[in-house]
């Protein structure tokens, strides 16, 4: 939108005088260029551009008659430097609704033209070049759904600048194209800036099931899973997943170990079931965004989806209205593992199979999480099983009153250290049998050591994902 084609333009606001693109302030591409980056034709023109400085989408203009493209950062932005234009998927670019310039986008919608607006300059003509694709946040969303083109207006009006009569007029006439030229439907837009806001486990299958209303709805999804091949085995394994929270402690645990996660070839005995749904305490990503995942097996395949959560700082009005039309989450990835594929550190889904990976060493356990009163209530008006929730936690640890020993100490003293840590597995010669008089190896299976009220250290995570020695040689 605005001066780019793609999802989520600069702000539809035309330049104000001292606005105005020049020489000085904009970047300028003849009509002649050939270049890779502005070459002039329709693919190019649909192309995004944000500044390779701050990340801010940028404004396109044409000037009339030489056809002359300028770039320049969207009056919003109160900018430092001139425009330095790249393909917007090149930065990590900073996305705003392009109505009210709300960074907490959802929806983005298509007209079936470009919105094109000429504008009088003191320097002559330009033609602002809207686009076709227009990210909104919910309440700009609402507006664009009633066709409120006043609405819209008074909005973006009320966003704290001064407009001229003159703007608030090419304000009218942008508008009035988009609402008179919007495609059918819209699109979920991954763009937004959501702070994270981690579930309750209590909510969970009430958000699981708003989740798959959402997948088998009429919005077309991100990644993929808008395909009939992809949203009807989706939905239907949201249906029936198992249901997992993660506590606190266990989702630190988790974050480490995928932070270190060596190069693992997916095996679908890690699974916990065929078809889950997890919800962490906390993000489990490196961009902090990711706070919950599904799993759907479909034969020898496991299809992979992570979600982001969204909603947190929405006024009460516009929140329950996210609620009833997407509800909790939204995608952020989705990938197909099958078996033997390496996943690594950096694989989106790495804190997932790190996850399971964790549970199937029977590192965690599972005990039934309360859910909330009016959520069993509606399973049994709907005649549904009562929704369970697993509660995944850390176990075997020691008991806060125990000692431990300082290995480090040197002394032999004995001491209650001020962290936990994590022993690697190993073989244990263990005594058995009359009086304890035999001795047999077995194995012991990774596990906490340490005050349970002291903080796990970080440092040693990576021992429970270690491989399991060889088995001495009871003759050496």
């Amino acid at each position: 939108m605005g001066a780019l084609s793609g999802i989520s333009g600069g702000h539809p606001m035309p330049p104000q005088r001292h606005h105005t693109p020049s020489a000085s302030t904009a970047t300028r591409i003849p009509p002649s260029h050939t270049g890779p980056e502005h070459h002039r034709t329709a693919e190019a023109r649909a192309s995004r551009f944000a500044c390779g400085t701050c990340g801010s989408p940028l404004d396109r203009y044409a000037e009339l008659p030489s056809g002359t493209v300028s770039f320049e950062h969207p009056i919003w932005k109160d900018a430092d430097h001139p425009p330095v234009p790249v393909a917007a998927d090149a930065v990590e670019a900073t996305y705003v609704c392009d109505f009210c310039t709300d960074p907490q986008i959802l929806f983005v919608y298509a007209t079936t033209q470009r919105v094109l607006v000429q504008v009088e300059t003191p320097g002559g003509s330009l033609v602002r070049d809207y686009g076709t694709r227009w990210a909104a946040c919910v309440e700009c969303a609402a507006l664009v759904e009633a066709r409120n083109l006043a609405g819209l207006l008074e909005r973006i009006l009320s966003h704290g600048m001064d407009f001229a009569a003159e703007v608030v007029a090419h304000l009218s006439a942008m508008l009035r194209q988009v609402l008179a030229t919007l495609r059918p439907g819209r699109a979920l837009s991954v763009d937004g800036r959501w702070g994270p806001h981690p579930l309750p486990a209590t909510t969970l299958p009430k958000v699981r099931d708003r989740l798959a209303a959402l997948i088998a709805g009429d919005v077309a999804l991100p990644f993929g899973l808008g395909h009939d091949a992809m949203r009807t085995p989706l939905t239907a394994s949201l249906t029936i997943a198992r249901l997992y929270w993660v506590d606190d402690e266990f989702t630190v645990l988790t974050r480490n170990a995928a932070q270190v996660l060596p190069r693992l070839g997916f095996v679908p005995g890690d699974l916990p079931a065929a078809h889950g749904f997890v919800a962490w305490a906390q993000p489990v990503d490196a961009r902090r965004r990711c706070v919950a995942a599904s799993w759907s097996s479909h034969g020898d395949a496991v299809q992979l989806v992570g979600y982001r959560s969204i909603g947190d700082g929405l006024a009460p009005a516009p929140l329950q209205q996210l609620r009833t039309e997407v509800g909790w989450l939204i995608p952020v990835f989705a990938v197909t593992l099958r078996p033997g594929q390496p996943v690594t550190a950096a694989h989106p889904a790495a804190a997932l199979v790190t996850t399971w990976r964790l549970i199937r060493q029977r590192l965690a356990e599972s005990t039934p999480a309360k859910v909330d009163t009016s959520i069993r209530r509606a399973y049994q008006r709907a005649r549904r099983p009562e929704p369970e929730v697993a509660l995944v936690r850390i176990r075997g640890t020691r008991s806060a009153s125990a000692p431990a020993q300082h290995g480090n100490a040197g002394t032999g003293s004995e001491r209650e250290r001020d962290f936990r840590w994590w022993v690697t597995p190993h073989w244990r010669h263990q005594p058995y049998g009359p009086d304890r008089s035999l001795r047999d190896w077995i194995v012991v299976r990774p596990h906490l050591r340490g005050p349970q009220n002291k903080p796990i250290r970080a440092t040693t995570t990576v021992r429970v994902l270690g491989t399991l020695p060889p088995r001495p040689d009871p003759t050496a």
